[in-house]
């Protein structure tokens, strides 16, 4: 075969593979992920200050009027700090850490666990930072417990799944 037609085949079948892909359905992880970014971002938008940047993009979206209207329909309503403040976070952290890791089920222990790790970990380092006084906000030993606690969560599977597969996880 020549060259020219092997990498037309190569491309080919680059191209059947990409269709195949978008294609699939979405996982029972992926679904999860995205009603765990709607219940965190509903949380936020409908019971935290509108001063917030997330305010910021929704108004960019065109979102304004929806959100003043449910803010409208839950007013009086009031969530337990926990919920409206901290949980959000950790909601959002979870959806990162499982869509990562359902996307990257074909790599190594290692290779997840660094990219499942950065939300989680850059949520954590601006809580610390808040709370040395090097970032403005509130620092909250609750949204550092809701960032890291689904990356907990998701690493005990991760490498105990890796030990049954020597190849797969290196010590």
């Amino acid at each position: 075969m020549r060259p020219k037609k092997q990498a037309t085949l190569r491309a080919g079948h680059a191209t059947a593979q990409a269709n195949d892909r978008m294609k699939m359905k979405p996982t029972t992880e992926q679904m999860l992920c995205g009603i765990l970014l709607l219940v965190g971002g509903g949380i936020y938008l409908l019971f935290r200050p509108e001063e917030l940047l997330m305010f910021r993009v929704a108004d960019a979206l065109g979102l304004t009027p929806t959100v003043r209207a449910l803010r409208t329909a839950v007013d009086g309503w009031s969530l337990p700090h926990f919920v409206a403040n901290s949980l959000p976070g950790g909601l959002w952290a979870m959806a990162y850490v499982l869509l990562a890791d359902s996307l990257l089920k074909r790599q190594t222990a290692q290779q997840r666990v660094a990219v499942m790790s950065v939300v989680p970990l850059v949520g954590a380092a601006s809580e610390v930072m808040q709370g040395l006084g090097m970032l403005s906000g509130t620092f909250d030993p609750l949204d550092l417990l809701c960032y890291l606690a689904p990356l907990l969560a998701v690493l005990k599977d991760v490498f105990e799944g890796a030990k049954g597969h020597k190849k797969e996880f290196k010590h």
